[in-house]
């Protein structure tokens, strides 16, 4: 058999090995998403079988008539950015601490970061109301014992304080993520260049910002995605810490959508509310490369 047919008798056998991964992801994945747009058209109520074709008004009413739409947006929109930039470096810089210790501390520090990662949702949630509470949580606490009685508030009962407390609790669940795949990255920097700069004087400062920041361009630009994707699809922890207050103040888009399908019985809505919001994503991911690209070159 000549070497031109082994190579497409090859390349046949690839195709027919990618076909179950091929079929999944068309029956969990594509036909979801192409379903989910052609129903966003209709009035489908999500519980009968029966439904009108009624075009854009679904997308009208949500432009006109929802601005709690917008408002919920825009809470997305701070809780995905901030999130993401705050992340982004703490991850970088506890990465940089573990990278630097003994192997013995640097076991530990990747176990104890990561497991909150681990962890249900509903146990962080829990926690850190506790941690939150105005009267016996030990946030109040400690800034009572140090005498900062004005300092001590309703942090999930303020509305200025309600967001930013969120962004913390998500932040000490996922910045072990980010941690790891700085680590993951710093390990692949040659030893020996560093061990070079070492003997030119360079310390480890010099050493973070002329080798570690610029060889893990790569891992910063996705630990910035993924936290922004994260931070506009969250749900949960609002869900659970907040439930959307005080007032609107902390209400995502995911929560608007879960309202609208569940409560009200409005699937094709709230499908309406989905495709816009993959659509503010998929603008976010573009703007975010082009911006992390144009950096990196």
């Amino acid at each position: 058999m000549s070497i031109p047919a082994i190579a497409k008798r090859r390349g046949r056998l690839g195709y027919i090995f990618l076909l179950p991964s091929f079929i999944m992801l068309s029956l969990f994945l594509f036909y979801p998403v192409v379903n989910s747009l052609i129903m966003s058209f209709t009035d489908w109520s999500g519980f009968e079988g029966e439904f009108n074709w009624i075009g854009f008004d679904n997308y009208v009413h949500l432009l006109k008539n929802m601005p709690e739409y917008w408002e919920s947006i825009w809470v997305n929109l701070r809780f995905a950015f901030i999130s993401s930039v705050v992340q982004t470096i703490l991850g970088f810089l506890l990465a940089f601490v573990v990278y630097n210790l003994t192997k013995k501390w640097q076991k530990f520090y990747q176990i104890a970061l990561y497991v909150p990662v681990i962890l249900p949702a509903a146990a962080v949630a829990v926690m850190w109301v506790f941690i939150y509470d105005p009267n016996f949580g030990l946030i109040n606490r400690l800034l009572l014992a140090m005498g900062l009685d004005d300092w001590a508030l309703g942090w999930l009962g303020d509305p200025d304080t309600a967001l930013g407390s969120i962004i913390v609790t998500n932040t000490w669940r996922y910045v072990g993520f980010s941690m790891i795949l700085y680590y993951v990255a710093m390990l692949n920097i040659s030893r020996e260049v560093l061990e070079s700069s070492t003997i030119d004087g360079a310390g480890k400062f010099q050493q973070m910002v002329h080798f570690f920041l610029p060889l893990t361009r790569g891992i910063t630009e996705i630990n910035f995605l993924l936290s922004m994707i994260g931070g506009m699809k969250s749900f949960d922890l609002f869900y659970l810490m907040t439930g959307g207050g005080p007032g609107t103040t902390t209400q995502v888009v995911g929560m608007l959508i879960y309202r609208e399908a569940f409560q009200n019985f409005k699937f094709a809505s709230a499908l309406t509310m989905s495709v816009i919001l993959f659509l503010i994503i998929l603008i976010l991911t573009m703007i975010s490369r082009t911006l992390l690209k144009d950096r990196e070159s």
